[in-house]
Formats: structure tokens, C-alpha cells, sequence
């Protein structure tokens, strides 16, 4: 019950803000279905997700600056999926719940790098989204920053969100494998990403933003607390 909820938040958060899947469903889901599983659960409903959100605003997308986030992250991919196979799970666990705790920190503070643009901002966002993904399925939070620190058209934050992570989701999925979802998932992902799309332009996002992200710090800290003890 608890999963199917936050599943449903997530795609509500997902659909107001461009992001906040991954930071509320990935702890509780790695915690659930253990890492590996985990993982490509998260990967796989917010792929679907970046779909079905992308469709509406696919013409706002800023094409350039997706591509230039995404090739970085494709080359650093595999590697990442072969290094992280060997990992300890309990270890995953901590990793993934301590990259929310931390992405949800930075986020809330607003943090702005001014080093962290153009070509070199892009590369090292794009491959520390990549190692989000591939260890916790989390890779918005890090292109979120970027996005903030290159001053992105808030119109085009969303839509570019959307569109980079469609394509890295894809990637990541061919190279960590498929899961196996319940219908309970997806009727909750069906239904919050009909909230998200019938409140988009009624609720203020730094609110929903808000909320996501003292939500996702919540759950982050159980994991952590779950892989020590």
C-alpha cells in the first residue's frame, strides 16, 4: 500500500515539477525488491513516465542542451552498470539512499555552482546522473542543478527534464535489464500522473517542490538507517 502511494506522489511530482519520481519511489522500492530490482523499477516507470509527459510538451525541449547532458552519460553507462554489479547490495542501498538525502539537500538550498556550465557543467552533470541512475535510479536531481546553474527558461526546464531522461532511462534499462512490474504500480502511476497533469498549472511548483523534496529526504534517511542496522 505504502509503495503504490508513493508511487502515485511521485508521478504527481513528476508532472508539476519535471522531477521528484526517482527521490520520493527509489528508497522505498530498493527497500521493497532489494537493489538490483529496485532499481530497474524505478528505471523503468519513470521512462514511462518521461514519456507520457514528454508528448504534451515535447515542443518546449531544448534539444542542444539535452544532447550535450546525454552524451557524457552514455559513455559512461556501461562502465558503471559493470562496476556497480559487484557491489555489495547493502552497500547500494546506502549509496542510493545517501545520493537522495544529499540531491535533496542541494536542491532545497538552491545551490549554484557558476564553474558548473557550458560543456564542462554539462559533462560532469551528465555523468554523475548517470551513476545516480545506475546505483538508485535518481538521475534528475544532478541535470536539475545544472539546469538552475545555467539559468535554463523555466518554460523549458520541465520538457528537457523529460526528454534527457527518456533517452538515459532507455540506455540504462538495456543495460541493467528489464524488471517485473504489479498492476498495483501501475494503476498508481496511472493515477498520479492524472493528479500531476490536472494541477500542473493550479498549484505553485515551489510548493510542490517543497514537499517532494522533504519527503524524498525522509525516505532517503530510512534507507540509510536500513543499511547500517
Amino acid at each position: 500500500m505504502m509503495t503504490a502511494l508513493l508511487i502515485g506522489l511521485g508521478a504527481a511530482a513528476q508532472g508539476i515539477t519535471g522531477m521528484g519520481f526517482g527521490l520520493l519511489c527509489a528508497p522505498v522500492l530498493i527497500e521493497s525488491f532489494g537493489a538490483a530490482e529496485g532499481v530497474r523499477q524505478v528505471v523503468l516507470l519513470s521512462l514511462l513516465l518521461n514519456l507520457l509527459f514528454l508528448s504534451r510538451e515535447f515542443r518546449l525541449v531544448r534539444p542542444v542542451s539535452a544532447l550535450g547532458l546525454l552524451l557524457p552519460a552514455l559513455v559512461v553507462t556501461p562502465f558503471l552498470k559493470t562496476v556497480l554489479k559487484q557491489a555489495d547490495p547493502r552497500l547500494l542501498l546506502l549509496v542510493a539512499g545517501s545520493l537522495t538525502v544529499g540531491s535533496a539537500g542541494f536542491l532545497a538550498f538552491g545551490l549554484r555552482l557558476p564553474w558548473l556550465r557550458g560543456a564542462v557543467g554539462a559533462g560532469v552533470a551528465g555523468v554523475v546522473s548517470a551513476a545516480m541512475n545506475v546505483a538508485g535510479g535518481l538521475a534528475g536531481p544532478a541535470v536539475a542543478l545544472y539546469a538552475v546553474n545555467t539559468s535554463w527558461p523555466p518554460q523549458a526546464v520541465r520538457p528537457t527534464l523529460q526528454c534527457y531522461g527518456a533517452l538515459l532511462n532507455t540506455v540504462t534499462l538495456l543495460s541493467l535489464g528489464f524488471p517485473t512490474l504489479h498492476a498495483s504500480q501501475l494503476g498508481a502511476l496511472v493515477i498520479g500522473s492524472c493528479v500531476g497533469l490536472l494541477t500542473v498549472n493550479r498549484m505553485p511548483r515551489t510548493i510542490a517542490q517543497r514537499v517532494v523534496l522533504a519527503l524524498a529526504g525522509a525516505g532517503g534517511v530510512l534507507v540509510m538507517v536500513r543499511a547500517l542496522t
